[in-house]
C-alpha cells in the first residue's frame, strides 16, 4: 500500500497509530545497537551471485506470479500464491513455514524461509521482504516486483557453494494492501520471541521506469536509526557499480510499506522503491507491458549484494570424495561391513549416501569430518555390483562419487538344491524356456 500524499499527511501517519489491529498487543520499541560493519569491498563471491541475476529469471517468476492475479488478501488466488511461494522455497532446500495470521477481519499467511548462519555465537538476523498480495489488478509492479526480488535472492543464496555467518530470512507478506496487516503480526511475533533483527531490506514497487533518468535512479527510504543501513547499501552500490548501475536517493521517512512496523518496534529497516512513481498504481494497467525488467534487475542486484555482504557470505568448499574399504568378493546372504571416510575442507559435518548397486541405498546421519564410519550391507543375489558413495555437507554441497566393485559369485560348495534355487532367481526366464523345451 502506497501513500504518495503530501508531506503533512505523511507526518500525521508517522505520529498517529496507523490502524486498530488485533493479535499481538503493542509493546515498547526495542532499542538496538547499530552493528559495526566495515565498508564493502569487491568480493568475487558476491560477483558470482550478481552474475546470476538476469531478466530471464526475473520474467520466469513474474509470469508465474501474475498467473494467480489478482491476489486480494484472503481470496483463493492469494492463498494459492502463498502455496506457490512456499513450494519455491522448499524446492530450494530451505526450511520454510507459513505464519498464519488473523487481523481486522482478514485471514491469511505470511511465508518465511530461512538460511541459518554458521556463527553459533551470534543470533543476528537479516531480512529481505516484500508483499505478495495485490488489489483488484494484476499488480505486476505492486508488488510482484518485490516478491520476485525475495525469490531470486533466496534461489541464489540457497545454493550449496555459499554459506553465511549470520542468519537470513526471506519473507513474503500478505495483507499489505489492507493496512500492513501481515507484517504487523510478523514483527510482533519477532518482538515477543526476542529476535535480534539487525537489518531489514524491504522491496515494494521496483520495476517501473520509462526514461533513462528513471531507469538510473532509485529511492531508498530510511528513518534516523536506519541511516547506517542506507549508507551501507549506498556503499554497496558504489563498490559494485559495474553490476548495478543505479544512483541512490535518500527518501527519508515513509509509512507506506511493510518496513513500517519494523521501525515502530525499534528494528532498523530500509525500503527500496522506483524513482518515478508508477502512474498505473492500483490500476488495471499495472501489467507486464508497463514494467522495465532491466531496471528491476538492477534493484535486485543491489539488494542481493547488500544482503550478502551484511550476512558475511563465504564460499562453501565441497567435501572430498570418500574412501570406501571392505569385502570385494563374498557370498550372498552374508553381511559385510564397509568402512567409509571423508573430510570436509571447512570441517563441516557430513552425511554419507551409499548406493549399493542392487536397487537399495543407505543415508547416514551426521558424521564428524574425517571420522570413519562402518556401514553393513547384505546382497541377496549373485552378481557384480558397484558400490557408490558420496559425502554431503551441512550446507548441501556434494562430493564426487567414490566407487568399489563387489562380486557375489555362485558358490559351488552349497547343496545342489540351493544352486538351482539361486540360478532360477538369477535367470528365471531361461529356466522357464528350458522347462518348455523339455516338455515340462
Amino acid at each position: 500500500m502506497k501513500y504518495k500524499i503530501i508531506g503533512i499527511v505523511i507526518c500525521i501517519l508517522m505520529i498517529v497509530p496507523a490502524f486498530p489491529v488485533v493479535g499481538f498487543p503493542l509493546q515498547t520499541p526495542i532499542v538496538h545497537e547499530h552493528p559495526e560493519k566495515t565498508s564493502a569491498t569487491m568480493d568475487d563471491i558476491v560477483i558470482s551471485m550478481l552474475e546470476q541475476v538476469d531478466e530471464t529469471m526475473y520474467l520466469r517468476y513474474l509470469e508465474d506470479l501474475i498467473s494467480f492475479s489478482p491476489r486480494i488478501t484472503g481470496t483463493d488466488a492469494c492463498n494459492a500464491t502463498a502455496v506457490y511461494i512456499y513450494n519455491q522455497f522448499e524446492n530450494m532446500g530451505l526450511p520454510v513455514r507459513y505464519q498464519h495470521w488473523e487481523n481486522r477481519g482478514y485471514s491469511s499467511d505470511n511465508v518465511e524461509a530461512t538460511i541459518h548462519g554458521t556463527d553459533e555465537s551470534s543470533d543476528d538476523i537479516y531480512i529481505i521482504c516484500a508483499h505478495y498480495d495485490t488489489v483488484d489488478c494484476l499488480g505486476a509492479d505492486d508488488d510482484t516486483s518485490g516478491t520476485i526480488a525475495v525469490l531470486m535472492a533466496a534461489f541464489i543464496m540457497s545454493q550449496s557453494h555459499y554459506k553465511f555467518n549470520y542468519t537470513i530470512k526471506f519473507v513474503a507478506f500478505s495483507g499489505e494492501e489492507e493496512g500492513l496487516l501481515g507484517s504487523y503480526i510478523y514483527v510482533n511475533e519477532a518482538v515477543a520471541e526476542g529476535w535480534n533483527i539487525v537489518g531489514v531490506l524491504n522491496a515494494d514497487m521496483i520495476s517501473y521506469a520509462v526514461t533513462k533518468t528513471q531507469g538510473d535512479d532509485l529511492i531508498v527510504y530510511c528513518n534516523d536509526a536506519s541511516e547506517w543501513l542506507y549508507n551501507y547499501t549506498l556503499d554497496i552500490n558504489t563498490e559494485y557499480v559495474d553490476y548495478i548501475h543505479v544512483i541512490l536517493h535518500n527518501g527519508g521517512l515513509s509509512s507506506g510499506s511493510d518496513h513500517y512496523y519494523f521501525w515502530k518496534k525499534g528494528y532498523d529497516a530500509i525500503y527500496y522503491e522506483e524513482y518515478h512513481f508508477n502512474p498505473y498504481w492500483h490500476e488495471p494497467e499495472d501489467t507486464i507491458a508497463n514494467i522495465n525488467t532491466t531496471y528491476a534487475v538492477k534493484t535486485v542486484r543491489l539488494m542481493l549484494a547488500t544482503l550478502a555482504e551484511l550476512s558475511e557470505v563465504e564460499f562453501n568448499n565441497i567435501p572430498n570424495a570418500p574412501t570406501i574399504a571392505g569385502e570385494t568378493n563374498g557370498d550372498i546372504r552374508t553381511t559385510y561391513d564397509y568402512a567409509i571416510q571423508a573430510t570436509d575442507p571447512d570441517f563441516d559435518n557430513i552425511i554419507y549416501f551409499i548406493d549399493w548397486g542392487d536397487n537399495t541405498n543407505t543415508s547416514t546421519g551426521w558424521n564428524v569430518s574425517g571420522v570413519e564410519v562402518i556401514i553393513p550391507h547384505t546382497w541377496d543375489l549373485e552378481g557384480n555390483y558397484s558400490i557408490k558413495v558420496k559425502a554431503i555437507d551441512q550446507h548441501g554441497a556434494e562430493s564426487e562419487w567414490a566407487t568399489l566393485s563387489v562380486t557375489m559369485p555362485l558358490s559351488f560348495d552349497k547343496p545342489i538344491s540351493q544352486l538351482f534355487e539361486r540360478l532360477f532367481q538369477r535367470f528365471p526366464n531361461a529356466f522357464l524356456l528350458l522347462r518348455q523345451l523339455m516338455g515340462y
